[in-house]
């Protein structure tokens, strides 16, 4: 999701499982990032721009599953549910909280939910980009030139043939903007035995293909099924599944690597394209929970890709056109 914003008076404001900024008019929102210095500065990622503030008011961070809020010896003091803190003092946030920067309530706490990465143009209008199922694309969803994405406990950028590491507060160029990142520490959660979301590695896929080239796609673990249904961006995975099939007498490390000039050829698509239906194809897997969903699609030095699954099963269609249809009608 893209948006722009005002630098003006907000609200954090519930929608979804995470702290947002929103304008108290409601024209605007934007995330909160895990480190949020609060002032009138622009050093500030919230500038409130009143007499009463300081330049560097306050700070609000995401600290061991919570939101705290630390005075930073302001002038005009800083207000949690119409109460001064005392100079310098650090308190807790529960949903609900009412925050004042410089006098009472200005501002109210309604979710209180963790960081979630996203990224903020550097030059005005200031539009913000939300990361969607773990995976931030710049410019957008629908025109992806790069990727942020969680890889091994680290945030990495993936750019064409190129991947490498990045961190809270870089700043990142595409065509018509630098943008700059928002991205919360990684930390392992811990999971019930009974409860682990499945991964690639335990995953199986099969790919059922008719005539007219639809590609309906199911993955498996055990008894555990993922309808992921017939969608236009499985047909990169379904050649990166065949490029891995043909490889099968090659060592594992080396089943199914393809060059990216080599899989647009045989795409009959653009670059751009390519892109948009790669980062589809791990956001669906990641929204049908699956915890490593951004392997899905594995790149190496020399602009290589190949599917990041063994198990694959390429089955054609052999239903009649209109039971195939009906079927497919049936399921969405």
């Amino acid at each position: 999701m893209v948006r722009c914003r005002r630098p003006v008076v907000i609200v954090l404001q519930k929608s979804g499982p995470v702290a947002r900024i929103q304008t108290q008019d409601g024209s605007s929102t934007r995330l909160v990032p895990s480190r949020c210095l609060i002032g009138r500065s622009s050093a500030c990622q919230l500038r409130v721009d009143t007499p009463e503030t300081s330049s560097e008011h306050a700070l609000l961070r995401w600290q061991h599953g919570v939101w705290e809020l630390h005075d930073l010896h302001s002038r005009n003091g800083t207000y949690v549910d119409g109460r001064r803190l005392g100079a310098g003092r650090l308190v807790g946030l529960a949903e609900g909280t009412r925050l004042g920067f410089g006098y009472p309530d200005q501002y109210t706490l309604i979710d209180a939910g963790p960081p979630q990465a996203h990224a903020v143009s550097v030059h005005p209008p200031n539009c913000v980009v939300e990361a969607q199922h773990g995976l931030l694309a710049l410019p957008g969803p629908d025109e992806v030139e790069v990727t942020i994405l969680e890889r091994d406990r680290k945030w990495w950028i993936e750019r064409d043939d190129a991947q490498r590491p990045v961190g809270d507060g870089d700043v990142v160029f595409t065509r018509t903007h630098q943008w700059r990142l928002h991205l919360p520490e990684l930390i392992t959660s811990t999971r019930d035995a009974e409860d682990v979301a499945p991964s690639l590695a335990a995953l199986a896929l099969r790919f059922l293909v008719d005539d007219d080239g639809v590609v309906e796609l199911v993955a498996s673990r055990g008894d555990q099924r993922i309808d992921l249904k017939a969608r236009a961006h499985h047909a990169p995975l379904l050649a990166l599944a065949r490029a891995r099939l043909a490889g099968q007498e090659r060592f594992a490390e080396e089943q199914g690597w393809i060059e990216q000039e080599e899989l647009l050829r045989r795409l009959g698509c653009d670059a751009n394209r390519l892109h948009v239906d790669l980062h589809r194809i791990r956001r669906q897997f990641a929204a049908a929970g699956i915890i490593d969903a951004v392997n899905v699609i594995e790149r190496r030095e020399g602009r290589q890709l190949r599917i990041g699954v063994s198990r694959l099963e390429v089955v054609t269609d052999t239903r009649p056109r209109e039971v195939a249809e009906a079927m497919r009608a049936m399921q969405r």
